[in-house]
């Protein structure tokens, strides 16, 4: 059982302590956080290098990516797992840069939310292609198979159900992949259908049909023209003197 086989096994919590499948499981979980811990060294590292701490670039990540309203001090911190006192400090420094906002609620004043600034989106772009560029040679170093099995433990953190279509999909789609090239049955068979379907069609099948020549002609009539081509070709005997 490999990587992938044991973490789907795992998934839907089909494996025994001590066994070998839970020995491939926790590889798959091993290289899944090694994953993680990987992309983040790699963001928090193009952060610094634009000048940014890792947690300040992760707060204007969550700030600019809020869903339906602008977060507050309260729910940044607890997206970022920190405490509020710590929150308005990395809010601080954002807007000393001109990057983020905070604007008083009209229903509530007690509350306030924080809003990105125009700056904002451009400063995330350029770490961005950072990230991207240092992410695509750190894929090259995985093989399918640990990329799949990465997958799987994953959706499994996630909370997706076993039985689900995120799971089917990565059962059927990643999980048994064929090599490149190859053609499915289903495509030889048609093929090999076709060229006996050829064979049959040929015209010496078409001769061995009951009364009929090569040709498609009556075999009364073929006998006919045959014998007298014979005939023309004959050489003419000559009488004697």
């Amino acid at each position: 059982m490999n990587e992938i086989d044991a973490a789907m096994a795992a998934w839907g919590g089909r494996y025994s302590p001590g066994s070998a499948e839970q020995k491939s499981y926790v590889q798959a979980v091993a290289l899944a956080r090694y994953v993680i811990r990987k992309v983040v060294r790699i963001v928090d590292e193009a952060a610094r290098g634009h000048g940014f701490d890792p947690l300040v670039h992760q707060a204007l990540l969550q700030i600019f990516g809020a869903v339906n309203e602008p977060l507050t001090v309260s729910q940044l911190a607890e997206r970022l797992d920190v405490v509020p006192a710590f929150t308005s400090r990395l809010i601080k420094d954002l807007e000393q840069r001109g990057l983020v906002e905070r604007r008083r609620n009209d229903l509530d004043r007690r509350v306030t939310r924080v809003v990105a600034t125009a700056k904002a989106g451009p400063v995330l772009a350029q770490i961005d292609e950072r990230v991207n560029m240092h992410v695509q040679l750190f894929q090259n170093e995985l093989s399918d198979e640990q990329r799949h099995a990465a997958l799987v433990v994953f959706a499994f953190f996630v909370g997706v159900d076993s039985e689900s279509r995120v799971a089917s999909a990565l059962r059927a789609g990643l999980v048994r992949r064929a090599p490149a090239g190859s053609a499915p049955p289903a495509a030889k068979s048609t093929s090999s259908a076709k060229s006996t379907s050829s064979a049959k069609s040929t015209p010496s099948a078409k001769a061995a049909s009951p009364g009929k020549s090569a040709g498609g002609k009556p075999a009364s009539a073929a006998v006919s023209v045959t014998k007298a081509r014979t005939a023309k070709r004959a050489p003419a005997v000559r009488q004697p003197r």
